[in-house]
């Protein structure tokens, strides 16, 4: 018999609605500007894109395709005359509320999985033979999966420092623990590196904090043979999160196969600065270009000089 205990039964799902701007300036005039764009909601594991929109200032022409890790991508083209750029983009994605319970297993059941080889191999950023030592030091030799990546993640959340300025897009995994410190991407890479030095196939991961605003985030998961893909963020300190805490825009090896905007600009001058901010709130809110162009006056700017 079932014992009533009053009050709502919490939803299965929830709906939350997302924006991110970024702007780029330039110390001349651009010629060309050619980019792809990350800005996309994936389909599946845990989440349903309902709406999508992209922008371009200056506007320009565009093709979409999905790479080759499912990801959906749009490659733009400018071609007339600017000094600044910005891409903003919106939407809604229907997130799962349920927490999910992992079971545990032996290390030596989670080798040999299809696809995974991939997962576990040296990637342009992330190279588990750097680190195999410390990945074998902090987990004193475990032979269980979850245990195994609960050490790691707690240990690159609580020894590795939050902060900016130290490290960028191109730090290594293996300097990550030269330095001690770093933001949510070298959290990520260094924890890749020593689950894979362990033999545990994990992917990057990058999307959106829900309930915040901010800017883009990064966290891991891990290929679990039971229940697939598993999230495990080291910049939080948190396994097996629920799919309404995140929404995942790109999955690859490491930040270069997933960064939301990568590109080359044809100009007599370089880079100058660039700022970016990300918002998701729940519930069906509608955004648009001048909301996200407002978002931007607050945005954490980065110099390139």
């Amino acid at each position: 018999m079932q014992t009533d205990l009053g009050g709502e039964i919490a939803p299965q799902s929830l709906t939350a609605s997302y924006i991110y701007a970024a702007r780029y300036s330039y110390s001349d005039t651009v010629l060309h500007n050619d980019n792809q764009i990350r800005l996309f909601p994936r389909d599946g594991e845990g989440q349903t894109p309902l709406l999508s929109e992209l922008w371009t200032i200056p506007e320009g022409i565009g093709v979409e395709y999905s790479d080759r890790f499912g990801n959906r991508v749009r490659r733009d083209r400018i071609v007339g005359h600017h000094k600044s750029l910005v891409i903003a983009a919106s939407g809604q994605v229907s997130l799962t509320a349920q927490y999910r319970v992992v079971e545990d297993m032996h290390i030596d059941d989670v080798k040999n999985q299809p696809g995974a080889t991939e997962y576990l191999l040296r990637s342009p950023l992330v190279d588990p033979d750097t680190v195999s030592a410390l990945s074998f030091r902090v987990t004193s030799g475990s032979d269980w999966m979850m245990q195994t990546i609960r050490e790691v993640i707690d240990w690159v959340y609580t020894e590795i420092e939050y902060k900016r300025g130290t490290t960028d897009v191109a730090t290594t995994a293996d300097k990550v623990v030269n330095v001690m410190e770093g933001v949510c991407q070298d959290k990520t890479h260094l924890a890749l590196g020593m689950l894979r030095a362990l033999d545990i196939p994990c992917r990057y991961v990058s999307g959106l904090l829900t309930g915040q605003i901010g800017e883009t985030h990064s966290w891991v998961e891990f290929l679990h043979p039971g229940y697939g893909w598993i999230g495990a963020d080291p910049t939080r300190g948190v396994i097996a999160p629920p799919a309404r805490d995140y929404v995942k825009l790109s999955v690859g090896r490491d930040y270069t196969d997933v960064s939301p905007v990568r590109g080359s600009f044809l100009s007599k001058g370089g880079a100058t600065e660039h700022a970016a901010i990300a918002s998701v709130t729940f519930g069906q809110t509608e955004a648009n270009l001048d909301e996200a162009l407002r978002m931007l006056e607050g945005a954490y700017v980065v110099s390139s000089a």
